[in-house]
């Protein structure tokens, strides 16, 4: 039962970030999270660790940049005990038009129902040149 509800935790909390409604998507995370995405620091804006204030902060970039909304499908899932790992494929349409379609591997770790951790693995090269180039 804690696999299945830590999964649906997941998906409520991306369907919110997906929406771009930091307030909803933010009552899945403890206060103490931090989300950890792989990449050089410095060299793309979302690299390296975030709490639940920049967290917020990304939902809204997010959603200013792709105002449809990102859609995120989960395509993967491994869980044991409070670690959940879940691979999902984004797309969305910025406003410039160019197109975004990324691969995630993402490691999320559980205390009492609630995300602790997020370590995100994409694709760097792809974020930098739809976003940044």
């Amino acid at each position: 039962m804690k696999t299945a509800q830590n999964k649906q935790t997941i998906l409520n909390f991306f369907e919110a970030f997906s929406e771009g409604n930091p307030e909803k998507a933010l009552q899945y995370l403890d206060d103490t999270v931090i989300w950890q995405s792989m990449g050089i620091k410095g060299e793309l804006p979302v690299s390296g660790k975030m709490d639940k204030n920049g967290i917020a902060e990304l939902i809204k970039m997010v959603k200013t940049a792709i105002p449809k909304g990102l859609e995120l499908t989960p395509v993967g899932w491994t869980a044991e005990g409070n670690r959940v790992a879940a691979e999902f494929i984004s797309h969305g349409i910025l406003t410039n038009g160019r197109e975004y379609n990324n691969p995630y591997h993402f490691l999320f770790l559980f205390i009492d129902k609630k995300i602790v951790h997020i370590k995100e693995y994409m694709d760097t090269l792809h974020v930098k040149s739809v976003f940044v180039d």
